[in-house]
């Protein structure tokens, strides 16, 4: 299999670089790049002082993803686990910490749900992206709870007045999909709208007794503004509302989920000379209902639960922010917040299932979160240095949480400029990581319940960074052990979250791009090591070894690009050994610029139909095709 999966990758590589191809879209460009995620402030992505990699929107039209994960599965130290394929649950591994443990930012406001403590992917639009950054490593003194492992920070789209995008996308499982992007406004006041919509009737995703397609739909409306109130000042928002379903396979609770989510951040920015002000209010939502039949193992048939007495889980965040700057000198900066946010779980509800505790019923009193409020109160500050030779970034942050103890955080980093275009950089980071509504307050019911004696999960971490750029070239080299003490984990026995000691994660991770040529070149590598170090065995879903590959040209009105993937083994339980099996996947995609304002794109995922499932008994997508027609004015 693998030989044969090599040898179709490799005539595929070396088809296209036979060809006389001239660059389309550079991969390392000369100009600055400005990333913000990173220190909270516009910096020069080659002076940040953390390992960052940025997807734009030339990277999502060039990749063509059904979903976010499409995007992320070739950025280093980033370890995806499906449970299917698109439509589907899926679980993130930045640098081999948790699933929980990467903080999600959209247009800087954290969002997801406070009971799992997790964003779904599934239900964000690409359409709705303008670019992604990914920051590896702690950032909790910057950005507080849940940033043990990284941050991704997801910006929105933004077009010019009288700019225009339409797309349509039909491909593999009868999946159909469109987006309507448009600018409109003024000089001083600009909006973008946009509409997208998706569905497809998928796949039997888990190998179980229901044997059926698991499909999903998804309609999402989103309006990004700025109103330029004076030289100064300047007014902007988001609002966005994300609403669909999607079936899956379950042996409990059932097997197909409505999500409605809406997403509001209001932001006023005042910037004069070396002063920045920005004072911020936000509110999001995510909402889930299950219902449908599974099939109960212990009475040996279907069990249908109806719409209306499904389960439902419920966050709602309300969030007020404050932040200033001000720079001393180019050299100097100082930057601090103040930020509270207030989470709300009461609409949460919860089924019981009849063939595990017959006393339990809808809609019992008992079976509502024991706490269904939570408020987070948050202060930091942290300065910046950035001279000819030397740089340093230093920050602390301190966090109160309800019902819960206190936390204060930092980050010390410290880089040294080897030439004009190459920094080495030594950090040091305390992160931490507090337990969610269900791991404390869950009701009580037979197979779990909530422990509010848990402590918050609690990381050191050190690394060593080498990062440079010259000529068409740059690369990033980095180092790290992440230990990670009151690691929470659930407890078969106790039927609980419980602390276990602590995780130890070692590993490295390589990004290497160039121009040669007619060609674009991407390459990376990483090896993971985490382990627990109560039991001297590895986490699961973790694989040690991934490396990737992407290739970008064009010839004429044609574009072309390929992306190869290795994933390395995984442990996948934690009470058994079941491993999973490494695997090699291809993707391939090509444009045709037809006209000046139309185009039309193909993309096939999974080229050589080698990808294995990432998690036991699930069934991996297979080979996809789609195919994409796009008209843009701009």
């Amino acid at each position: 299999m693998y030989n044969r999966t090599i040898f179709k990758t490799f005539a595929t590589l070396f088809a296209i670089t036979s060809s006389p191809l001239t660059i389309a879209d550079e991969s390392v460009k000369d100009d600055k790049t400005i990333v913000i995620t990173a220190n909270r402030t516009a910096q020069d992505i080659n002076d940040t002082l953390a390992a960052v990699e940025v997807i734009t929107r030339q990277d999502i039209e060039r990749i063509q993803p059904t979903s976010i994960t499409d995007l992320l599965e070739n950025i280093a130290g980033l370890d995806i686990v499906h449970n299917g394929g698109a439509g589907q649950s899926s679980s993130l591994f930045t640098r081999g910490t948790n699933s929980d443990h990467t903080l999600i930012l959209i247009d800087g406001v954290r969002v997801g749900s406070a009971t799992s403590g997790t964003k779904s992917f599934s239900t964000i639009p690409v359409a709705q992206i303008e670019r992604i950054e990914v920051v590896k490593g702690p950032r909790a003194a910057l950005w507080g709870s849940d940033a043990i492992g990284g941050v991704i920070q997801i910006f929105t789209r933004r077009l010019a007045a009288d700019e225009m995008s339409v797309e349509l996308t039909g491909g593999s499982k009868q999946s159909l999909g469109g987006n309507f992007v448009l600018g409109f406004g003024s000089d001083s006041l600009n909006n973008t709208l946009t509409i997208s919509h998706e569905n497809s009737h998928g796949f039997d995703v888990l190998n179980d007794s229901e044997s059926d397609k698991d499909g999903y739909r998804k309609l999402s409306l989103a309006i990004r503004g700025e109103y330029q109130l004076s030289d100064q000042l300047v007014l902007d928002w988001v609002a966005q509302v994300d609403q669909g379903n999607n079936e899956f396979d379950s042996s409990y609770g059932g097997n197909e989920s409505d999500f409605d989510n809406n997403f509001l951040n209001i932001r006023y920015t005042y910037h004069e000379d070396d002063w920045l002000t920005q004072f911020r209010l936000s509110r999001s939502r995510d909402e889930s209902l299950t219902y449908g039949r599974h099939f109960d193992y212990l009475q040996n048939e279907f069990i249908y639960i109806p719409k209306e007495n499904g389960g439902v889980f419920a966050t709602t965040r309300e969030q007020i922010n404050l932040l200033g700057q001000y720079s001393f000198s180019d050299a100097i900066s100082i930057t601090g917040g103040i930020e509270r946010y207030d989470d709300n779980v009461e609409d949460s509800t919860r089924f019981v299932i009849d063939d595990f505790d017959s006393s339990f019923e809808f809609g019992d009193p008992d079976t509502s979160f024991k706490k269904q409020k939570q408020t987070t109160k948050s202060a930091f500050i942290s300065s910046s240095f950035n001279s000819q030779s030397f740089l340093g970034d230093v920050a602390i942050r301190y966090d109160d949480v309800d019902f819960f103890e206190s936390n204060e955080t930092f980050n010390l980093s410290v880089g040294y400029r080897i030439s004009d275009n190459f920094i080495i950089s030594a950090n040091r980071a305390k992160g931490f990581k507090a337990p969610t509504f269900n791991d404390l307050y869950y009701p009580d019911t037979p197979f779990f319940h909530g422990n509010p004696d848990l402590a918050a999960e609690i990381s050191y971490n050190n690394e060593l960074l080498l990062k440079g750029h010259w000529g068409k070239q740059a690369i990033s080299i980095a180092s790290y052990q992440n230990n990670v003490s009151n690691l929470i984990s659930y407890d078969f026995s106790q039927l609980q979250s419980i602390n276990v000691d602590k995780a130890q994660i070692k590993g490295y991770e390589i990004v290497y791009q160039f121009r040669q040529g007619k060609l674009s070149h991407k390459l990376n590598a990483s090896y993971v090591d985490a382990l627990d170090k109560g039991t001297n065995t590895q986490l699961v879903r973790r694989a040690k070894e991934h490396y990737g590959y992407e290739l970008v040209a064009a010839l004429g009105d044609f574009s072309f690009f390929s992306q190869f993937n290795y994933i390395g083994r995984r442990k996948d339980s934690g009470f058994s050994d079941v491993y999973l099996k490494s695997h090699i996947t291809v993707s391939l995609g090509a444009s045709y610029q037809a006209t000046e304002q139309l185009s039309f794109k193909l993309k096939v995922s999974d080229y050589t139909d080698a990808a294995e499932p990432t998690v036991a008994n699930y069934n991996a997508p297979g080979q996809e095709i789609f195919l994409t027609v796009q008209y843009r004015n701009f």
